[in-house]
């Protein structure tokens, strides 16, 4: 019997209002980055539950939010592994009914949902979203199956009057899915002009009584439109040479923006305005500049200052004015490190003193996906000591978090400034991108995976970040192995019968065997380890890697053929 799904979340919506005036941005998920030990990882990326119950003549008999989804437990949802197949990965998501409603025994029928929301703003309008998922009938019997129905759903809500009627609902039935072979499921929805600042839900639910099974598992997640799809984070570069010097819009129409903050003596804050595109010239905030430049930097650059523009320097207030770039972080940026490398060099040329006056380069990441702009990670390097006669170099690196995808990363520069103090500090040969750490040497022999397997690094190569993780893939499942280091690049064929592999190192090698550091390759063939880099295991002891040093890196591990072993190739790293 199929119910009437009138009632589905009109209360947990309630409790979601400030969505309605956000964008309906991308969503993509695998579950291989939640914590499959968190009770909160489901909530935590944004799903939600609601239960409505009907009597056994299908008649609406109450309904109940139950707030964030669990991630195990009687009820719901949880991240399920072990039945994930090669697209799917190690972890999935499992949505089942809530077996803790004792209803079940009294012949009702509970449905269960659990989904994520957006609001719908006036950019969605006219926009085709899908709604992309694999899925797979959990193979595993308990009760049977009964009258139990499953399905995803993309669905519209009218909450701009409290009601929460249905404007749209399109399902995709999940009943008679297969227990074996994970299945591509797709949904659709046009965006009505009609439905701008209702609310947008997407997710999965069941129908089902007298405790019977319902457990259906989700993996490869995705929502989007060919419009709304961010292309990710993209690489920028500018030696300002070829912006005009005279044009009051040149760094605007280089997607240039600004926004102020200004805070009492105390630091309390009093109010911001902004963005607002970054002016050429003028009392506020920037300009393009000439006349400092060294051999490296040509004859343009970026100065950027204060708002002298504002009369609250004179009260004693602080201007903290930022002038930056934005882009949209996707999935595919979710766990690389992210640099912005530049010049600079401060304002010979004195005018009121520097007073307290501080200055930084950074990269930061705000929450636009609920409207709070809330600050989620930043990185930063302090400019305000730069030299006045030598132009410096300078970096930041940040690293993209899994919860991170949709929201949005701002890099570039900053000052805290009062009383008209000096603030100008000079910019140039900008570089933003993907950093790459490290350049891989050497070469593998296939192991039993079928594959060479091969090294990699994330994070930063400072060592004095000390944010450095190696990872190593295409390794035979199940098996261990560890990392090994030295100062030393070589090459062994074979280590005289004991491996199948090359060792790619010679000199002192040391070996990554202490606790937590012996690994197991698992059900995915692959192992990584975050490296202390105040502590790397050479002799008896362990060294500080120091900037100038250069370290090579290699994995170790058993096979099921040959000699018993087999590596990586070599991954070499120059720390700065």
């Amino acid at each position: 019997m199929k119910f009437a799904k009138n009632y589905l979340v009109a209360f947990t919506a309630l409790a979601f209002c400030p969505l309605a005036s956000a964008q309906i941005f991308t969503y993509d998920q695998d579950f291989e980055s939640l914590d499959i030990n968190d009770a909160g990882a489901l909530s935590s990326d944004g799903w939600l539950t609601y239960t409505n119950v009907f009597d056994a003549s299908g008649n609406f008999a109450y309904g109940y939010p139950s707030g964030g989804a669990p991630n195990g437990g009687s009820g719901y949802s949880v991240i399920g592994t072990g039945l994930g197949g090669a697209a799917q990965g190690a972890q999935y998501l499992n949505v089942y009914s809530d077996y803790g409603n004792g209803d079940h025994a009294n012949g009702f029928t509970i449905e269960s949902n659990v989904y994520r929301e957006r609001g719908i703003d006036a950019s969605n309008v006219g926009e085709l979203f899908t709604f992309d998922f694999d899925y797979l009938k959990n193979p595993q019997v308990i009760n049977g199956d009964g009258p139990t129905e499953a399905f995803a759903f993309i669905k519209v809500l009218q909450s701009s009057n409290g009601s929460f009627a249905p404007l749209a609902f399109v399902t995709l039935d999940t009943t008679a899915a297969s227990t074996t072979a994970w299945t591509a499921g797709s949904l659709q929805l046009t965006i009505d002009p009609a439905w701008q600042g209702e609310l947008f839900q997407y997710g999965f639910y069941s129908t089902a009584t007298n405790y019977d099974d319902s457990s259906r598992l989700y993996d490869n997640l995705s929502v989007s439109s060919p419009n709304s799809r961010p292309p990710g984070l993209a690489p920028y570069t500018q030696d300002f040479e070829a912006l005009d010097l005279t044009a009051s819009d040149s760094l605007s129409n280089d997607g240039w923006l600004v926004f102020v903050n200004v805070f009492d003596p105390g630091g309390g804050y009093l109010y911001g305005y902004g963005p607002f595109g970054a002016p050429n010239g003028g009392a506020t905030c920037s300009a393009l500049a000439t006349g400092a430049g060294g051999p490296s930097q040509g004859s343009v650059y970026m100065n950027v200052y204060s708002d002298y523009g504002n009369g609250d320097h004179a009260v004693g207030n602080l201007i903290n004015g930022l002038v930056f770039k934005e882009q949209e972080i996707a999935q595919v940026n979710v766990g690389k490190t992210y640099r912005l490398a530049f010049d600079v060099l401060k304002d010979p040329v004195p005018n009121n003193g520097d007073g307290g006056t501080t200055s930084e380069a950074f990269i930061k990441v705000l929450r636009r996906s609920d409207g709070s702009f809330a600050e989620l990670g930043i990185s930063t390097f302090d400019t305000t000591n730069a030299s006045t006669t030598t132009w410096g170099q300078g970096f930041v690196d940040l690293t993209i978090d899994p919860a991170w995808a949709g929201e949005l990363l701002q890099f570039g520069f900053s000052n805290v400034v009062t009383n008209y103090d000096d603030s100008g500090r000079f910019y140039d040969n900008l570089v933003f991108g993907e950093s790459s750490i490290g350049a891989n040497y050497c070469t593998a022999t296939v192991n039993s995976s079928g594959v060479a397997a091969s090294i990699s690094a994330s994070g930063s190569d400072v060592a004095a970040a000390n944010n450095l993780t190696l990872g190593a893939e295409g390794l035979p499942n199940n098996q261990f192995g560890i990392f090994v280091v030295s100062a030393t690049q070589g090459f062994s064929p074979g280590l005289g019968g004991t491996s199948n592999g090359n060792l790619c190192l010679s000199g002192s090698i040391g070996r990554y065997r202490g606790p937590g550091e012996i690994l197991s390759t698992g059900t995915t063939g692959s192992f990584e380890l975050a490296i202390d880099l105040t502590a790397i295991p050479q002799g008896a002891g362990t060294v500080q890697t120091t900037a100038g040093q250069t370290w090579n890196f290699q994995a170790w591990f058993r096979d099921q053929v040959g000699a018993g072993s087999n590596l990586t190739d070599g991954i070499e790293i120059s720390f700065q």
